[in-house]
């Protein structure tokens, strides 16, 4: 009975996240001018999208085992337990994305690439705040739903905060990218 239940949770969101992964593929074919404007932006992309994948769904994973632990509920979600793990998961964010751009401008400098440090780091760290505030409140909004719904969290959480991770992000990312491209900064 319970695979039958995952399989009715699971099917159709596994679906829209295969249809999620090539909305993803296609924003990064939109980007192509912009690798060649911004040197060492391609290499920021799978370390980006990796990164708000793990950390957003570490938090939705979290969030389901505190449900589970019974530290949180549907009535009472917005307490210390939460709040903790918003904030761990906000500076997460800010210091992995200035260490990304940090890399990403020494890896570019060992294949011969020499990009704007300053512009490659803002455009990471502008990107991975934005997107990680979209992606917790989006974590909090969908762990809130499948309690509501009385869903098995671990069904749901994963596989929608990656493809929404992943989505979102390549949109900050190329959203950040074409604010500081032009010459903004």
């Amino acid at each position: 009975m319970y695979a039958k239940q995952m399989l009715k949770q699971s099917l159709p969101l596994i679906i829209l996240c295969g249809l999620g992964a090539i909305l993803t593929g296609s924003t990064l074919s939109l980007m192509k001018n912009l690798f060649l404007e911004i040197p060492g932006l391609i290499v920021v992309i799978p370390a980006i999208i990796a990164m708000r994948g793990n950390i957003s769904t570490a938090l939705g994973s979290r969030l389901g085992s505190a449900y589970h632990l019974g530290l949180i509920d549907a009535d009472n979600l917005w307490n210390d337990n939460l709040k903790q793990n918003v904030l761990g998961s906000i500076i997460l964010s800010i210091i992995v994305s200035i260490l990304i751009g940090i890399l990403a401008y020494v890896s570019s400098l060992l294949m011969g690439v020499t990009p704007n440090f300053f512009k490659l780091v803002i455009i990471v760290l502008v990107a991975g705040i934005i997107s990680g505030l979209i992606l917790t409140f989006l974590t909090i909004l969908i762990i809130y739903l499948v309690f509501k719904r009385g869903y098995d969290p671990d069904n749901i959480t994963g596989p929608t905060l990656a493809t929404f991770g992943d989505i979102i992000t390549m949109l900050c990312i190329f959203g950040s990218a074409i604010l500081f491209a032009g010459g903004i900064l």
